[in-house]
């Protein structure tokens, strides 16, 4: 589903603060408006309501990815919490080590304000690297609270802090209650890792693989 574009009738009488904070939050789903520290970029963005699936995280969650998270008995429309920008995040991982590999958030779902996480997409330094010398590597794995991971290589010149001169990998981390197929988890990982690395300074560039290679789609016959 696309935005309408619709605009909302106002009440004029509000100030002009309060008009300019409604617009912030009425425009602004995703990202929110400016930065603060970790706890407050975990909590709901003010006013924000719900949303279509395909609205959210920045529209990396496609039709078919939509289709799969209303089967049999999920929701159409969620709750995007707050998180900072993909360029604040791509920052906040240049700056490392001060927080040691602590996880940065790209995405949070859930079903209403302050209830119940529907998928999360987190991104935090890690000590190792892709086996058999890949720059990136999906492992799919079981049960909702651990629903996907990425490996992506990411060495850097200098900025994160590192006695190795930055050779630490990217972890990015999914965990999903809509139980989405592996494929999806893959789609979302990949898209989301790119956001991010197209940002930092990497020596070289990830050789990401198409999703489809990793794990197939479902058959439309299981459905």
């Amino acid at each position: 589903m696309k935005p309408t574009g619709e605009i909302v009738p106002c009440d004029f009488r509000l100030t002009p603060g309060r008009l300019a904070a409604l617009a912030c939050t009425s425009v602004i789903v995703l990202s929110g408006c400016g930065s603060g520290d970790d706890s407050e970029t975990r909590k709901p963005t003010a006013n924000a309501g719900l949303i279509p699936v395909t609205q959210a995280c920045d529209g990396l969650l496609d039709e078919a990815i939509a289709r799969e998270a209303r089967k049999p008995n999920g929701p159409s429309k969620v709750y995007p919490v707050k998180t900072d920008p993909t360029s604040h995040t791509a920052k906040a991982l240049r700056e490392e080590p001060a927080r040691r590999g602590a996880p940065e958030h790209l995405c949070t779902l859930t079903d209403k304000a302050d209830g119940a996480e529907l998928l999360a997409i987190t991104v935090a330094w890690v000590p190792h690297s892709p086996p058999s010398a890949r720059s990136v590597h999906y492992t799919t794995t079981t049960g909702p609270q651990n629903a996907g991971s990425l490996l992506v290589t990411c060495d850097t010149d200098g900025g994160s802090g590192t006695e190795s001169g930055g050779g630490r990998s990217l972890e990015f981390n999914m965990r999903d209650y809509f139980t989405l197929s592996d494929h999806s988890h893959a789609k979302l990982l990949i898209a989301s890792a790119k956001k991010v690395t197209s940002q930092l300074d990497c020596r070289e560039d990830p050789e990401y693989p198409n999703p489809k290679d990793v794990a197939p789609p479902p058959d439309p016959r299981l459905r």
